[in-house]
């Protein structure tokens, strides 16, 4: 029998390092994605997307967030209602 090769960097999964990281959304975070869902102001022709608010929302409760997205006005839309302090985002 043949033992598995270490991994070649320790993995964190499942081990947040961040509290807003380790607690799932209560039900105030559903309302923030309603709202941002419903004030947002998106792009033209762009239709509100949950997964979007959702994220903007993640990146807002991590704090110091940076988002990498091909999609940085929809980003920013959501962003705009939440209204963050430190969240970037990034456009690739």
């Amino acid at each position: 029998m043949h033992a598995s090769e270490p991994p070649m960097r320790e993995a964190k999964a499942g081990r947040p390092e961040c509290l807003a990281s380790a607690t799932g959304p209560d039900l105030v975070d559903w309302r923030r994605v309603g709202t941002a869902l419903g004030c947002a102001t998106l792009p033209a022709k762009k239709r509100p997307d949950a997964v979007d608010a959702w994220l903007a929302l993640a990146a807002a409760r991590h704090g110091g967030a940076v988002v990498f997205t091909t999609y940085p006005e929809d980003i920013c839309a959501y962003l705009s209602v939440l209204a963050p302090a430190d969240v970037h985002v990034v456009a690739v």
